[in-house]
């Protein structure tokens, strides 16, 4: 017998589609993060969110937009937008009830991106 996914485990794309939307409206209520969110699609930007989350947590949906440093190298995100997200995806990931090891398991996975998407801070 296979070991399920993760993407099984948290409930398959009905699951992320209420994380998703929890996680969205939480960061467009955040004054730090609103902003990025001004001129967005955010039907499109939240197909583009359960298409990566599934792909990412083994489900069977291919993410075909840009890659998370195309994505995001204009926003000029730092850390604190970063830690700001990934928070709002933890109150997000417990609000549903999602299960603290997929929990955990879910924010592993997120916090080895934080390269692709924060821009590094200039050497001096």
């Amino acid at each position: 017998m296979q070991t399920p996914s993760l993407w099984q485990r948290l409930g398959g794309t009905g699951a992320l589609e209420i994380v998703v939307d929890e996680f969205y409206r939480r960061v467009l209520a955040d004054p730090l993060l609103a902003p990025f969110f001004e001129d967005t699609d955010m039907e499109t930007l939240r197909a583009h969110q359960i298409s990566f989350l599934s792909s990412a947590l083994g489900g069977p949906e291919q993410y075909t937009g840009k890659d998370l440093r195309s994505a995001h190298e204009d926003l000029k995100l730092e850390a604190a937008h970063f830690v700001a997200v990934a928070g709002h995806l933890r109150r997000a990931l417990e609000a549903v009830d999602v299960g603290v090891e997929e929990a955990a398991d879910v924010m592993a996975i997120i916090a080895g991106l934080k390269g692709e998407i924060v821009r590094p801070k200039p050497r001096r």
